[in-house]
């Protein structure tokens, strides 16, 4: 198809190929020359301690997701806890109170731990002792070892409109984006909903 004739946009909101449940069905693209089993045999080395690191939109959430399911495959119980900025101190100390409570072989997996002051991280870590494992994501490397580091592009951007709406934008049209949300996938993908309909590319 030619990249400057994109398909029309949906006549019904339910055919906006960019809605969530869409996005949520996306295969995460490893980074560089990772695979799901160079990044379990990562994992496996530093004692399945580690962490995920990236910018916002970068796909952390997504990856800690799709990582949990072949955590399990090995033997595991994932235990899976979300923290953002609109987290409150109950949130954590909930955390905290349900993370006292699991034994190995569950897996502890927290997504957003930046949410995690010093003072609740540490206790935090302590409780983690007596489990099989502990993977988080973070915005920058720091108090476990990285695991990956995950990494966006105006390319990755087209790539997974391709799979999704299955049409590429034009690459400059793909670059304004991208930059216009400064690497921002996720905020990339919820423009081109909103845009989608009615179609506003050219």
């Amino acid at each position: 198809m030619d990249t400057h004739s994109l398909p029309p946009a949906p006549t019904k909101a339910g055919d906006n190929p960019f809605r969530d449940e869409c996005v949520a069905r996306l295969e995460f693209r490893l980074p560089g020359q990772h695979t799901w089993d160079s990044l379990l045999a990562r994992l496996a080395n530093v004692n399945w301690c580690g962490a995920i690191v990236g910018p916002h939109g970068s796909g952390k959430t997504t990856l800690i997701e799709q990582l949990a399911p072949r955590i399990e495959q090995r033997g595991f119980r994932p235990r899976l806890f979300r923290l953002d900025a609109a987290s409150k101190m109950s949130d954590k100390d909930a955390l905290l109170a349900a993370v006292r409570a699991l034994r190995a072989p569950d897996l502890l997996l927290i997504d957003g731990a930046e949410q995690l002051s010093t003072r609740q991280w540490l206790p935090l870590r302590v409780a983690a002792e007596m489990l099989a494992g502990l993977v988080v994501t973070v915005h920058r490397s720091s108090r476990l070892p990285t695991l990956v580091e995950t990494e966006t592009s105006p390319a990755l951007l087209n790539e997974l409109v391709g799979e999704l709406a299955e049409f590429q934008l034009p690459p400059v049209e793909a670059t304004a984006i991208f930059t216009r949300h400064r690497g921002n996938i996720r905020d990339c993908l919820r423009e081109l909903h909103d845009r989608w309909s009615p179609l506003e590319l050219i």
